[in-house]
């Protein structure tokens, strides 16, 4: 048996909810699955009860032929991984299917992660030089 697709749009949107309401923290990750034709080009994680999220924007490998040097890039795309989180090694256990809410998902997080870095607060004063 394994989680339907309405069940990952529920699950998904309580990530956006908590992130909404600022209930989990997200933080830039460089450690994350990868597959051999993607191209990741940002990823960022939180955690919750002893599960590790990362949030994935990438790009995928297509060809144009047969020829392996006849590819381009295509994206963006957004991925989820669950990770366990055991002692001595994170052990990935599901990856949410292809499904429009996680670009919101990323989005948000990425929103919340730029926000609490402050990244404007210097421009956001009345005398930047102050």
């Amino acid at each position: 048996m394994s989680y339907s697709n309405n069940e990952w749009i529920q699950a998904v949107a309580k990530l956006v909810e908590l992130t909404s309401k600022e209930q989990i923290k997200w933080s830039l990750t460089g450690d994350f699955f990868e597959g051999a034709t993607e191209k990741i080009e940002r990823a960022l994680e939180t955690l919750l009860n002893r599960k590790r999220y990362v949030v994935k924007r990438l790009q995928k490998q297509e060809w144009y032929d047969s020829d392996p040097e006849s590819y381009h890039w295509t994206g963006p795309y957004f991925a989820l991984d669950i990770y366990q989180v055991n002692p001595f090694k994170n052990e990935l256990v599901a990856s949410a299917p292809a499904i429009p809410i996680l670009r919101d998902l990323f989005n948000k997080a990425d929103g919340k992660y730029a926000f609490q870095s402050g990244v404007l607060d210097d421009l956001l004063k009345p005398n930047i030089f102050e």
